[in-house]
């Protein structure tokens, strides 16, 4: 018994030895990342979205043993965030029609338990609070079906204030099965960048009535593939979401073509942000797949 206690007392102080460890690099990561915020300036964008996907996805595909992976997701999204509330605001506007709870908890697992956040119970709320400053980031649902009035039809502007699509969440399963929870878009006015494996939304205007699969004609003219399509009247336009494999930035020269190649048919057209493919179930598991459950 009394090697078993010189056992144990040796092995907690290796626990002990590593905790300090772990919190010294804790530590020094935040200083790091105090010094890139400084570097970049007040008035650069401190919500680097695709920056940290790129990060879960690396310690994901290298983590080995028994620690979850899930618990390395949940831990690094509570690191990322206190570290870029340390750079600049951090607040986040939450759709969350009365009695529901699903997104407001989808939010806070993905941007930490300290970041302020505010239940709104409409979607124009939420686009209002992002377009004015007074929430960083919104969070809203992943459209789904013809909606009559979907959110996502106001991204569909030129203005400077307009957010875009950022983010998607959650970025990892980390207590269900997927599709037993929500799932919705983050959106905010830093620019989306890319990653290794992204996927974009357009908005389109059409300027005559057109069916699905003749733009999905256009959008593969145009190189574009196209996952997913919607559409809705907007106070007398027509508009498409269009989900597209990869990454468009605002100002792609795909989304000219488009208008060309479509011969009159397109009257406008807007790449209105993106996100990072989340984690799949695969490579939550260990696994070598690249694809996201949908």
């Amino acid at each position: 018994m009394h090697g078993e206690e010189k056992s144990l007392t040796r092995l907690r102080r290796q626990i002990d030895d590593i905790d300090d460890q772990i919190h010294d690099l804790l530590m020094q990561r935040t200083e790091v990342a105090g010094k890139i915020g400084a570097l970049k300036g007040a008035a650069a964008g401190h919500m680097r979205p695709g920056r940290e996907a790129t990060v879960l996805r690396r310690l994901i595909a290298r983590h080995r043993g028994d620690l979850p992976r899930a618990l390395i997701v949940r831990i690094w999204r509570e690191i990322f965030s206190a570290n870029t509330a340390l750079q600049g605001p951090l607040a986040v506007a939450v759709y969350a029609p009365e009695g529901t709870f699903g997104y407001r908890n989808l939010a806070r697992d993905h941007f930490g338990w300290r970041t302020p956040m505010t239940a709104f119970r409409s979607a124009a709320q939420v686009l209002e609070a992002v377009s004015d400053g007074k929430a960083s980031v919104g969070v809203l649902p992943v459209p789904h079906g013809d909606e009559t009035e979907p959110w996502w039809r106001n991204l569909a502007r030129d203005r400077d204030e307009v957010p875009r699509i950022i983010a998607r969440l959650p970025f990892a399963v980390l207590d269900a099965p997927r599709g037993d929870g929500p799932e919705a878009l983050a959106i905010g006015l830093a620019a989306p960048e890319p990653t290794e494996h992204d996927r974009s939304y357009l908005a389109i205007e059409t300027g005559d009535v057109i069916s699905r699969s003749q733009l999905k004609e256009i959008l593969t003219a145009a190189g574009l593939d196209a996952l997913d399509i919607q559409a809705c009247d907007d106070g007398g336009r027509s508009l498409h979401l269009v989900e597209v494999e990869g990454f468009m930035a605002a100002d792609d020269n795909r989304l000219g073509q488009l208008l060309e190649l479509s011969e009159g048919r397109l009257a406008r057209a807007w790449a209105i942000g993106g996100f990072a493919v989340p984690l799949s179930l695969d490579e939550m598991a260990g696994g070598t797949g690249g694809g996201a459950e949908r």
